[in-house]
């Protein structure tokens, strides 16, 4: 192998290896809604720091605890993404579904920890900067 050859297969594989590196470095940006009061329906209620996440590639997790005094009960909840001017842009799909209905059904009256996972359109994640919910028990 000449020198030449050498120095070319190693800029060649510098350039791989370089491009592989980065394309797994881009991080993505979130947006983090936390609710800091009790939220309730009926005899369901979610408690204080109830957080939806929002990514900029158009995922989102709910993280909340519930709880509700009756039997089989069962928490309907859908959650709006609204613009800074309190328009509403769409809302969170529960993921792999259609459904904008986020169900979490409560058996017993005991306390829960639920986490969900949901889909938006990513091109709105820029123009989001309220949330809010509608509830059912």
């Amino acid at each position: 192998m000449t020198g030449r050859t050498t120095s070319v297969l190693a800029t060649a594989l510098a350039l791989v290896l370089s491009g592989t590196t980065t394309a797994g470095a881009s991080a993505l940006e979130q947006k983090t809604y936390t609710w800091r009061g009790y939220m309730s329906a009926g005899y369901c209620t979610i408690e204080p720091g109830a957080t939806w996440t929002l990514y900029s590639n158009g995922t989102a997790r709910l993280d909340a605890t519930i709880s509700s005094l009756g039997d089989e009960d069962a928490w309907l909840m859908w959650a709006h993404l609204k613009d800074g001017a309190g328009a509403l842009l769409g809302d969170i799909r529960v993921h792999g579904s259609t459904s904008t209905k986020f169900v979490k059904n409560l058996h017993d009256r005991r306390t829960y920890r639920w986490i969900a996972k949901g889909q938006f359109d990513p091109e709105l994640f820029d123009l989001v900067k309220r949330m809010s919910l509608s509830k059912h028990c």
